[in-house]
């Protein structure tokens, strides 16, 4: 039997070295099952834990790279920055991408910082994006969806993520006078695009 931490509860567990938590504990150390050819080896639930405290670090790594670049955006004006950077992309639709930075790591995959503005009224096609992106609203509106969720309608101040490998059936600038202006921060494969068309 294993100890469920979510409903308090024990459930079977197919290894039987699974212990409910001590009474006074507020919140269980992972139980060390054994060591096996030089690695830890977790109990299932000690596992799932750890996956939750990476994932959350990620996240906060990822918020705190976007807070970064606030500040950064803050000692020196924005377009002031995207112009110095020099790496500007633009489509037929008039959709401009600005790398402001970009970091390639050991394993070959780079963390790109975007700008990118969409033109009034302009929509991306129906698509897809190889990993998660965190975005955040600088100007304008927006309005997005993916095939898992409803209409999601976006301001300047809000911030969201771009999902991994799910369908992004809609995504638009809604204004037909304004532009929409957001940054980026992804990381991907070297040369990956990060819109990927069906």
């Amino acid at each position: 039997m294993t100890w469920d931490h979510r409903t308090m509860r024990k459930v079977a567990c197919c290894c039987g070295a699974c212990a409910p938590p001590p009474r006074l504990a507020a919140q269980p150390w992972p139980k060390r099952v054994g060591v096996r050819r030089g690695r830890l080896q977790l109990s299932h639930a000690a596992e799932a834990q750890a996956r939750g405290i990476e994932d959350h670090i990620g996240r906060r790594l990822t918020l705190a790279g976007m807070a970064g670049a606030a500040l950064l955006f803050r000692s020196r004006p924005l377009l002031a920055q995207a112009a110095a950077a020099g790496a500007t992309e633009t489509s037929s639709n008039g959709v401009t991408r600005t790398t402001l930075e970009n970091y390639e790591n050991a394993a070959g995959e780079e963390f790109r910082l975007l700008l990118v503005t969409y033109p009034p009224g302009v929509a991306a096609p129906s698509h897809h994006h190889p990993a998660v992106a965190h975005n955040y609203i600088l100007e304008g509106r927006a309005e997005s969806r993916y095939a898992d969720e409803g209409l999601r309608l976006l301001k300047a101040g809000d911030s969201y993520q771009d999902k991994a490998q799910v369908q992004h059936v809609l995504f638009r600038n809604p204004d037909p006078v304004a532009p929409l202006r957001w940054i980026m921060a992804y990381t991907a494969k070297k040369g990956q695009p990060f819109l990927i068309v069906p």
